[in-house]
């Protein structure tokens, strides 16, 4: 945990016990905003989620490709007769 010091005008005009509080403040916020680091654990998990995501992505793609293809070839054959 780091240090803060509050400058002496500060101080005076706050007073004691404000000046702990916003210290308090400003500690809670430190600690929270920490909290919502991601590790190298998290990291490797999102990897492996986007990993796992490409794959299904491109089955979906090539799925629907493939269905646009046989109705395209469907429609053309339907005109050409």
């Amino acid at each position: 945990m780091s240090v803060i010091t509050i400058p002496k005008s500060l101080r005076e005009k706050l007073g004691d016990e404000a000046t702990e509080d916003l210290v308090k403040v400003i500690n809670e916020a430190d600690s929270a905003s920490s909290k919502d680091t991601a590790t190298k654990e998290d990291i490797a998990k999102l990897k492996a989620e986007i990993e796992k995501s490409k794959s299904e992505t491109l089955k979906w793609m090539f799925l629907f490709g493939g269905g646009q293809l046989l109705a395209m070839f469907a429609m053309l054959k339907a005109f050409l007769k």
